[in-house]
């Protein structure tokens, strides 16, 4: 009975951690980095302020949390978009595929703690490393695109970094002029680019 009762507590313990994750990342995404706050977060998990505190020293570490957890979703659904397609070599569907993934909500919580951490030290600091572990695992599921494997393995995290990067300031400026006749347009011109690319990464250089 008592490692019956312990193993609920841990399970209810366990829960309700994950019910102020989600909160913070649901703060994240409606209220922005700014005016997400232990109350807002505390209520939308429908529990106390003592049991945030009790499970997260501070608000960064519960902030750092979701960042943790966004980085697991967006690697998984990475993982998902690029196995639904029948051809991984066709750029434009390899780059729509990125583009999706910029645009999908929880994304926004990347974008709105790497604009906080810019001014934040403390922020900048705690995130670094998960933003590194976050890349690392991007890498990982990329390289299974075959379109990747025209690049030659030194130019392919600069390539790589370049397509996210854009792809997320791109998903960041939609919000103020959205345009989707202009979508489709810079689509097609990051799609010549990139072929042009991969055909001739580089003067001089031999890809294989």
């Amino acid at each position: 009975m008592a490692d019956e009762q312990r193993r609920t507590q841990s399970e209810r313990r366990a829960a309700t951690t994950a019910r102020l994750v989600e909160g913070a990342i649901g703060a994240l995404v409606d209220l922005g980095y700014a005016r997400t706050t232990a109350k807002e977060i505390c209520a939308r998990a429908e529990v106390s302020q003592g049991a945030l505190f009790g499970r997260f020293r501070t608000l960064v570490d519960l902030m750092l949390a979701a960042a943790q957890e966004v980085a697991r979703r967006q690697i998984e659904n990475f993982t998902r978009r690029f196995a639904r397609l029948s051809d991984t070599d066709e750029l434009p569907m390899v780059l729509a595929l990125v583009r999706e993934g910029a645009r999908d909500p929880v994304n926004a919580v990347w974008i709105e703690l790497l604009v906080a951490a810019r001014t934040d030290a403390r922020l900048r600091e705690r995130l670094e490393p998960i933003v590194g572990e976050y890349v690392a695992a991007l890498f990982v599921v990329a390289e299974r695109v075959p379109a990747v494997h025209r690049l030659p393995r030194e130019l392919r995290a600069p390539a790589l970094l370049t397509t996210f990067h854009f792809f997320d300031g791109e998903a960041l400026t939609a919000v103020l002029y959205p345009a989707p006749e202009l979508d489709v347009q810079r689509m097609a011109a990051i799609s010549v680019m990139a072929e042009r690319y991969l055909a001739d990464p580089r003067p001089g250089c031999q890809v294989t």
